[in-house]
C-alpha cells in the first residue's frame, strides 16, 4: 500500500472559464453487449448549481438535418450541482442492471441516449439555445470520427465548457467494440457519473455501489449490497501484497448497528431484510492490524424497503356522456386486480368528479367508475394504499373528443395561417406548415365549397383533427384534392409514392392510407391512387389520374369486420344515396380498437406531391359526406308548403310548417357546416327552441322523405 496518498487537483487553469454554472455533453455509451445499457452523461462545471428546468437533449438521427421529435426533458433532474454529473439512460433498469448506479432519467427507446453511435447529439437550455453537440448534423457518423458504435466517447480533460461546433480534437473515441472499450463485461472503460477532466486520485477508495443512497426498494427479503475497491488490495490477513481488509456493520431503523463478519474480498454481500424497514450500510478500510486507515476511507449508503402494493390498474376508458358543439361532460373506468389485501385504499379525484362503482379496500377485482369530467381536461386518480401498503398510484383518465357528426371543415380561416394553429387541428412532428390558402374547390353534383382551401407539399409537419371514438359502425371521411405537381427530391419514389391522407386510431398508428404515386414517373402529368393499412407497396387503382384535376375522395372503415374502402369520384346519382362498389377496398390485420383521428401528410421531397385540399366531411353516414348541390333547394323548396317564421328569431323559439304530416328530420348547421341541433317530428307544424345556439347565422336543413328544404336563418 502506498503510505503518501496523492490527490491531483482539478484542471483549475481550464475550469476558471466557467465562473458560473457550465453544464455540458462529457460522455455518450453504445455498449456493445447490452444496446440497452446506453446513455448520456452532462456534468456541470460550473461554480454555481444550474436548474435544469426546461432544458432539454435532442438528437439528429443517422444523416438527419431536422431534429428528431424524440426529445428528453431534462426537468426532472431538478437542480444540477456544481462539479455534479446526471445520466440519462435509454432504460434506467439495464443502466442500474450493467452499472450498479441509478440513472437520474430513463428516458426510453429512439431519443438522443439511445444513440447506436451514428447520431448527433445536442444539449439545449431553457431557451431553446444550443449548448452543446456531439457530431456534425447532416452527416450520418458510420465511418467517421464521430462514429462510437459499440463503443463510446468520453470528453477529452482539456474541455471545461460546451462547445456549439463539433470539434473532433474535444474527444476520446473508441468504436471497435473490443476488450477495453465497448464491451461490458470486459473492460472498465464505462464511467457513468465520472470523467477524465474531473479528479484524479491514486488514493485509496471504497464505494458501496448498490443499492443506492436513499433509495426505496420494492418489497423483498433481500437486498445485495456491492461495492467498488480501487488503490487498495483487500485479501486475507498476510496474504501477498495484501493491503487490509473490510469492517462493516448493518443498522436496521435506529436500532444499534451490527457489526458483519470481516470482508476480505470485494465480493457482493446479501443482508436480510423486511418490508417497512431502513438500513444503513457502513464500510470502511483497515489494515492488515485491523486498524482503520488514515485519513480514513469508508463508505455509507441508507436506503429504504417499502411495503408491498397489491394493487393493480387496468384498462383505462373514458366515454363522453355528450356530443355537441359546446364543451361536454364525460365520464370514466379504471379496471383494477390485487384489491380486498387488507390494505385500506383512497381513491382521491379533482373537485367536481364523483367517485362510484368498485372500492378496492373491500373488492377484488372489479371497476372503479367516475363521473362529472369535463371535455378538453384528462383527469387524474390517485389510489393511495394505508398502513402497511405502499401503493401510490395515479391514473390517467385522458379526455375524449366529444364532437357530433357530421364533421365539415370548408378551411374557412385566414389565408396564410397554419392549419395546425386552429382550434380544431393538432400538429405532430416539426418542419414545414401545412397552410391555408385562398380559393376552393368543387365537384359537379355535390355541395359547394366555402371558404379557402390548404395546400401541402414535400416534406414537414403532420396535422390531425380528431372526433369522437368510432369503435363500431363505419366511420367516412370525404374530401376533394388535387395534385399540383410531384415531388422534387432527387430519387423520387415511383414505387409507392406518399400517403398524404389516413383514418387512424393514433398518431403512432395509421390505419386507412390514401396513397399518391407518380404514373409512370414524375416527368409526367398522370399518377395513380394506393389505399390500404399497409406502410408500404399498397394496392393501386389501375388507371391513371391526371395533374390538377379535382377528385371527390370517400375513405371508409368499417369497425365491425377492420375493412376499408376508398371510392375515387363516385357517381353524383350515389351521393346521399345507394353506396356504389368501391373503387380499393381491403381488410386491416392490425385493426384499433377505435378510429379517432383524420390525418394529413407530408413525408418527403421524395414521396409527397403538392396538393390542394378542400371540402373534408367525417361522419358514420354516407349521406352526410356526400351532399348534393344545395343549390336549387336554396332557390327552390322541394318540400310542399315548406315555411318558417319568425326569420329572424328574437325570441329563440321558431316554428317550421308543411304541408303534410310526414316525419321530418330538422338539422342546424354552423357557417363552418357543424352541426349544432338534430330534431325529428310528424305533423304540419313544430316549434323549434334554439335557445341553446348563439346568436348568428346559420343554416336550416329539412328532409322529408325524398324531398330536401334549406334555409339561411339568422339568430339574435
Amino acid at each position: 500500500m502506498k503510505k503518501n496518498y496523492l490527490f491531483t487537483l482539478l484542471l483549475t487553469s481550464c475550469f476558471s472559464l466557467a465562473s458560473l454554472g457550465q453544464v455540458f455533453i462529457t460522455e455518450l455509451a453504445d455498449p456493445n453487449d447490452d444496446a440497452s445499457a446506453r446513455y448520456v452523461e452532462i456534468y456541470n462545471n460550473g461554480s454555481s448549481s444550474v436548474d435544469l428546468t426546461d432544458w432539454s437533449l435532442k438528437r439528429y438521427t443517422n444523416g438527419g438535418t431536422t431534429l428528431s421529435t424524440n426529445v428528453v426533458d431534462l426537468t426532472p433532474i431538478g437542480s444540477l450541482a456544481s462539479g455534479a454529473f446526471a445520466i440519462i439512460a435509454a432504460n434506467g433498469t439495464s443502466f442500474q442492471s450493467a452499472f450498479g448506479v441509478d440513472a437520474d432519467i430513463s428516458a426510453g427507446t429512439g431519443g438522443p441516449a439511445d444513440s447506436n453511435g451514428d447520431d448527433q447529439i445536442v444539449l439545449y437550455n431553457a431557451s431553446d439555445a444550443l449548448v452543446d453537440i456531439f457530431g456534425v448534423p447532416g452527416e450520418d457518423g458510420t465511418g467517421t470520427a464521430h462514429e462510437f458504435e459499440d463503443g463510446r466517447a468520453e470528453r477529452k480533460a482539456v474541455v471545461s465548457q460546451g462547445n456549439t461546433t463539433w470539434d473532433e480534437s474535444e474527444w476520446n473515441i473508441d468504436n471497435d467494440g473490443g476488450a477495453g472499450e465497448g464491451a461490458l463485461n470486459t473492460d472498465g472503460g464505462f464511467d457513468p457519473g465520472a470523467w477524465i477532466g474531473a479528479t484524479t486520485s491514486s488514493d485509496p477508495e471504497i464505494t458501496i455501489t448498490s443499492p443506492s443512497n436513499s433509495a426505496t426498494i420494492a418489497e423483498t427479503a433481500s437486498v445485495t449490497v456491492s461495492l467498488v475497491v480501487s488503490n487498495f488490495t483487500v485479501g486475507a490477513i498476510g496474504g501477498s501484497g495484501v493491503d487490509g481488509h473490510i469492517h462493516w456493520t448493518v443498522q436496521e431503523n435506529s436500532d444499534t448497528a451490527v457489526s458483519q463478519p470481516m470482508k476480505y474480498n470485494t465480493d457482493d454481500e446479501t443482508i436480510t431484510v423486511s418490508a417497512g424497514n431502513s438500513y444503513t450500510v457502513y464500510m470502511k478500510l483497515v489494515d492488515n492490524s485491523h486498524t482503520a486507515i488514515s485519513p480514513a476511507v469508508e463508505s455509507t449508503v441508507t436506503f429504504s424497503v417499502a411495503f408491498p402494493c397489491d394493487l393493480i390498474l387496468g384498462d383505462i376508458i373514458a366515454t363522453c356522456d355528450a356530443s355537441t358543439a359546446a364543451a361536454d361532460t364525460y365520464s370514466g373506468t379504471i379496471a383494477f386486480t390485487g384489491g380486498n389485501s387488507g390494505t385500506t385504499y383512497t381513491t382521491t379525484a379533482p373537485s367536481g368528479v364523483t367517485v362510484g362503482g368498485d372500492d378496492p379496500t373491500s373488492v377484488a377485482a372489479g371497476t372503479m367508475t367516475f363521473i362529472g369530467m369535463t371535455e378538453g381536461t384528462d383527469t387524474v386518480i390517485n389510489i393511495a394504499g394505508g398502513t402497511g401498503s405502499s401503493c401510490d398510484i395515479d391514473g390517467t383518465i385522458s379526455s375524449p373528443v366529444c364532437v357530433p357528426f357530421p364533421i365539415v371543415d370548408h378551411f374557412d380561416y385566414a389565408a396564410t395561417s397554419n392549419l395546425a394553429d386552429q382550434s380544431s387541428w393538432e400538429k405532430v412532428n416539426t418542419g414545414d406548415e401545412i397552410l391555408v390558402e385562398t380559393g376552393s374547390l368543387d365537384y359537379d353534383g355535390l355541395e359547394s365549397s366555402s371558404g379557402n382551401m390548404i395546400k401541402f407539399d414535400q416534406s414537414g409537419s403532420e396535422a390531425y383533427t380528431a372526433f369522437s371514438d368510432v369503435t363500431t359502425g363505419v366511420v367516412y371521411a370525404s374530401f376533394l384534392f388535387k395534385v399540383t405537381g410531384f415531388q422534387t427530391g432527387s430519387s423520387p419514389d415511383t414505387t409507392d409514392g406518399g400517403y398524404i391522407a389516413a383514418l387512424a386510431g393514433s398518431t403512432s398508428g395509421y390505419d386507412a392510407r390514401f396513397w399518391v404515386r407518380p404514373n409512370p414517373d414524375t416527368s409526367g402529368t398522370t399518377f395513380d391512387i394506393g389505399f390500404g393499412p399497409e406502410s408500404s407497396s399498397p394496392t393501386f387503382t389501375s388507371g391513371t389520374y391526371s395533374l390538377n384535376e379535382v377528385l371527390f375522395v370517400v375513405m371508409a372503415y368499417d369497425m365491425d369486420n377492420a375493412s376499408m374502402s376508398t371510392w375515387i369520384n363516385p357517381a353524383a346519382a350515389s351521393f346521399e344515396g345507394t353506396i356504389p362498389t368501391a373503387t380499393l377496398s381491403s381488410t386491416d390485420s392490425g385493426a384499433p380498437s377505435a378510429i379517432k383521428l383524420f390525418i394529413l401528410r407530408q413525408d418527403s421531397t421524395s414521396e409527397t406531391p403538392f396538393i390542394a385540399f378542400d371540402a373534408l366531411r367525417i361522419s358514420d353516414s354516407w349521406a352526410d359526406v356526400t351532399p348534393k348541390d344545395a343549390t336549387a333547394s336554396l332557390k327552390e323548396n322541394f318540400i310542399e308548403g315548406f315555411t318558417t317564421f319568425p326569420n329572424p328569431i328574437s325570441n329563440k323559439i321558431f316554428t317550421i310548417s308543411t304541408s303534410n304530416t310526414s316525419r321530418k328530420l330538422v338539422n342546424i348547421y354552423n357557417v363552418l357546416g357543424k352541426k349544432i341541433l338534430t330534431q325529428s317530428f310528424s305533423g304540419t307544424t313544430k316549434a323549434i327552441d334554439v335557445s341553446a345556439i348563439s346568436k348568428g347565422v346559420y343554416i336550416l336543413k329539412v328532409t322529408e322523405g325524398n324531398n330536401i328544404a334549406t334555409k339561411k336563418l339568422v339568430i339574435r
